[in-house]
């Protein structure tokens, strides 16, 4: 199996926003109490996929008595590599996890681990859009009642979407959200820029973060165009990226629909990181942008 990008498993971007959930994860071990199915909670892609990859190199391997460990299980953990840690995707068209994916599990888990501590099984997204009742159905007994080296991960976004067969069988753990995640984003953007995002001067910067916010509103209802215009619109002087960031994070702090603020911020999160791998790499910016944010569109429409 392969884990998420990159960006997902990002420690020095998420790091301090699941250190809490971490710090509960070692104590609940210490105190030899860790639940045998916990859903971590949380926006997809701002913080939830590294919190799984790091607790499970927690219950994995020897020597990991703390968040952050190097060795060479972690690292292996870590790149999707380890024999006794599986993520369990959504398939196909509809994004679905399977019912054969399930029953595969199901019968896996008897099996004592290959060389680690515990056998872990992380699920990419637990609501019923996703994990539907047939392949729930067919997990429940194995999530109630797995041998003592197994453990489960299941993750999602809202935990009303989940089953409720699925949820009951569960301890639950909640990350930052949208809103927190926004805020942690924003120490990554110059002070002026936000500034420029919630005020109404006739600066070039703020003309800009105007339409930035009018061509975002407009994505939500499937308006592609302006996006591809934003490349063109700001001066060569103008940090496209960070107006844009910046404007997504205000806007996420103000929206009062918890999907559309992590839509929002996940956009912001991968602006930044995609302008500083153009940098890096000394990439074109604007073909870098367009692809940004047509991406963060599919997305959008995959999700609706």
């Amino acid at each position: 199996m392969s884990w998420w990008d990159e960006a997902a498993l990002d420690r020095a971007r998420w790091g301090t926003l699941v250190a809490a959930a971490l710090d509960r994860v070692v104590a609940a071990l210490d105190r030899g109490r860790f639940p045998h199915a916990i859903l971590m909670v949380g926006p997809p892609g701002l913080g939830r996929e590294l919190l799984a990859v790091e607790t499970a190199v927690l219950m994995t391997c020897d020597g990991a008595a703390k968040p952050w460990s190097s060795s060479g299980c972690a690292d292996r953990v870590r790149r999707g590599l380890h024999p006794d840690v599986v993520g369990v995707f959504p398939q196909g068209p509809a994004q679905l996890i399977k019912i054969a994916q399930v029953r595969e599990v199901v019968d896996s888990a008897a099996g004592r681990p290959f060389e680690g501590q515990s056998r872990v099984w992380i699920f990419d997204g637990a609501e019923a859009g996703r994990f539907g009742a047939e392949a729930a159905n067919a997990f429940l007994k194995t999530l109630e009642e797995p041998p003592a080296h197994v453990r489960f991960l299941l993750l999602a976004a809202n935990p009303s979407a989940v089953l409720a067969t699925v949820r009951s069988r569960c301890q639950t753990l909640t990350l930052p959200g949208p809103v927190a995640v926004a805020h942690a984003l924003g120490d990554e953007i110059r002070p002026e820029l936000m500034a420029a995002a919630g005020s109404g001067s006739d600066s070039d910067i703020n003309e800009l973060a105007g339409q930035v916010e009018a061509t975002l509103n407009a994505a939500f209802a499937g308006e592609v165009q302006d996006l591809l215009r934003l490349s063109l619109a700001a001066a060569d002087e103008i940090p496209t990226f960070e107006v844009i960031a910046a404007v997504a994070v205000e806007m996420a702090g103000q929206e009062q629909d918890p999907d559309r603020a992590a839509e929002l911020v996940r956009l912001a999160a991968d602006l930044l990181a995609t302008d500083r791998r153009a940098r890096g790499l000394n990439l074109n910016p604007s073909r870098q942008l367009v692809s940004c944010l047509m991406r963060w569109q599919r997305e959008l429409d995959v999700s609706a």
